[in-house]
């Protein structure tokens, strides 16, 4: 909703609250997603309503309730048994929860009738006192405690263990939380508060939000001057003038002399090494020239050419497949990398280098299987822009060196179908090496498919996994998300950096009335900068089969609203095109 209302794509919360449960959820918008982590930990305060004298096999009122096997106790024996749960405490997480148990949440597991093996694992309760007690039903009193814990706490399964300790049984009848870390109920906002707040329109709303690193004051600061936050931005370390007092790896602040933030980063050796930045880079100082992660430079008086595809084997003839049903013997052993791979950026290119040299040394070849819609659109009902035109994203993998390519549907049928049955479609068909991934990635139905449930299955069915370090940029995991980020915010010189290359996009030339230029038009949605006028260059678009052919046309991309007009110095060969921004157009620049 919250996404919807503030027309933001980028939206994240603190801490998952129970279907029954209310009281405070952090929401994170836009750049603060990417603080989120920072507030996991975060402790979190509750004011709960426990039942005695029954049990529920969810620990709530959800579940369905069975008579304890004694009276409700007093409110004296309450008392005295919440001695035994202050403190650090071993605590057995409910059989209905959200971990995961053998690549499946355990809900998941119960819902079918299987029993969870979940372990106990520490908590900490530092405050637990008993508020409210109803004894007006000696056979079923209530009792509401306040309890403030560390996250991971589970307040169903405090409720529940009371129960067991007290002989009667108990389950949690309502559950409200009061604080998460530094943000409290009282200072929360109602979800009517916030549409009536949409309805008043962008300023009204905006009225509502915190800064970015509101929250985050125990994270000690660390002052920058002016050419430490411009070196920082770009990503490098800084060895500061107003050095901080803190332990070696300690993480830090980064701000302004206005108490602006500029980053989170860490101390290292005497110096800050930035981790995320939330302020643009500067672009290069110098003469007006300006270089790209290509080696593109750009002067008053010289336009580039975009350099030609790099292509690791001129001899690849890349076989593609519609779906991983197509697949037959002939497609010979594989070693596959899974994922979206929009834009190919460098942590793409990085992944499928590692995957030629995994297939190599099992002797099989690289295979790659992608998809013909984003996951996203399914799952968020949404689709992010691409970075990448999937006919290009094609034409890219075959010179990255995939030999096979599988362009897999994918529905709701594929979302719910588990990673065994995923593995078990590829190797009813084909001769399967293995996996290349990285260590957060996974596939499958609740992303079940993990290095370490995939390296289990492989052992058992004779197939290996390789884990792969993610590629960073700047200490930082170059992600699509990011870059589709840096370029609606303008950045075109960062999203270069992680895409590797200036970003394009291709559509199609409209007929009629070309006045101001030539309206694009787009099959898909494609990541645009803001309204503006952007240097260019144009050449026909991407096919498989057909040479890639660099964009050489000087022109100008005009941009308003999500559109795209051309103003172009000759008539293209071909009404489909590829467009590959440079950067927004400097003063005076004409086409003439």
């Amino acid at each position: 909703m919250i996404r919807r209302l503030t027309a933001t794509h980028r939206v994240g919360h603190g801490g998952t609250l129970d279907p029954f449960a209310s009281g405070v959820l952090p929401v994170f918008l836009g750049l603060a997603t990417r603080l989120v982590e920072y507030h996991m930990g975060d402790d979190k305060a509750y004011r709960a309503t426990v039942c005695f004298g029954a049990t529920s096999e969810t620990d709530d009122r959800d579940g369905e309730l069975v008579p304890g096997a004694r009276p409700g106790p007093t409110r004296e024996a309450v008392e005295e048994a919440l001695a035994g749960f202050r403190g650090r405490i071993q605590q057995r997480p409910p059989a209905y929860s959200a971990l995961k148990v053998g690549g499946r949440r355990a809900y998941q597991l119960a819902r079918q009738g299987r029993s969870p093996e979940l372990a106990p694992r520490p908590v900490t309760i530092g405050r637990l006192a008993l508020v409210e007690w109803d004894g007006s039903d000696p056979e079923r009193p209530t009792a509401v405690l306040e309890v403030e814990c560390g996250a991971g706490t589970y307040i169903r399964s405090l409720a529940r263990d009371l129960g067991e300790r007290l002989g009667c049984g108990a389950y949690l009848g309502a559950l409200m939380r009061t604080a998460s870390g530094p943000f409290a109920l009282s200072a929360s906002y109602s979800l009517d508060d916030i549409r009536r707040a949409a309805a008043g329109g962008p300023d009204t709303l905006a009225g509502l939000l915190l800064p970015v690193d509101a929250g985050l004051e125990a994270i000690p600061q660390a002052l920058l001057t002016g050419p430490e936050v411009t070196a920082a931005a770009r990503g490098q370390q800084v060895k500061p003038t107003y050095r901080p007092t803190l332990e070696q790896g300690a993480r830090v602040r980064l701000v302004t002399d206005d108490r602006s933030l500029v980053g989170i980063g860490s101390w290292k050796g005497g110096r800050l090494v930035p981790e995320k930045i939330f302020v643009p880079a500067p672009p290069p100082a110098g003469s007006g020239a300006t270089a790209s992660a290509q080696g593109e430079v750009t002067t008053g008086a010289t336009r580039p050419t975009e350099p030609r595809l790099r292509v690791v084997d001129t001899q690849n003839r890349m076989a593609v497949a519609s779906g991983i049903s197509a697949l037959g013997a002939d497609a010979g052993r594989l070693y596959v990398a899974v994922g979206v791979f929009d834009g190919l950026h460098r942590g793409h290119m990085y992944l499928l280098r590692e995957l030629r040299r995994a297939a190599r040394d099992a002797g099989a070849r690289p295979a790659v299987i992608t998809f013909d819609a984003h996951p996203e659109e399914l799952i968020e009902g949404l689709a992010p822009p691409l970075l990448c035109d999937p006919d290009e994203r094609l034409v890219r993998l075959q010179a990255a060196g995939v030999e096979v390519t599988v362009v897999q549907h994918f529905d709701h049928a594929l979302r719910i179908t588990p990673y065994e049955g995923f593995v078990a479609a590829i190797r009813e068909r084909v001769d399967l090496a293995g996996f290349v991934m990285t260590p957060d990635a996974a596939f499958g139905f609740e992303r079940g498919g993990t290095p370490e449930t995939l390296a289990a299955l492989g052992r058992r069915e004779g197939f290996s996994v390789k884990v792969v370090s993610s590629f960073l940029s700047n200490g930082e995991q170059v992600r699509s998300s990011e870059i589709r980020r840096l370029i609606a915010g303008g950045d075109l010189s960062r999203a270069r950096r992680l895409l590797g290359r200036s970003h394009g996009f291709s559509g199609r030339l409209a007929s009629g009335d070309r006045s101001g230029g030539v309206p694009l038009i787009f099959e898909l949605p494609v990541s645009l900068p803001p309204t503006g006028r952007y240097e260019a260059v144009v050449g026909p678009s991407w096919r498989p089969g057909r040479r890639a052919e660099p964009a050489s046309m000087a022109a100008v991309a005009a941009v308003l609203e999500g559109q795209v007009r051309l103003e172009l110095t000759a008539a293209p060969s071909a009404d489909e095109v590829r467009v590959v921004l440079l950067g927004p157009v400097r003063d005076g620049l004409s086409l003439a």
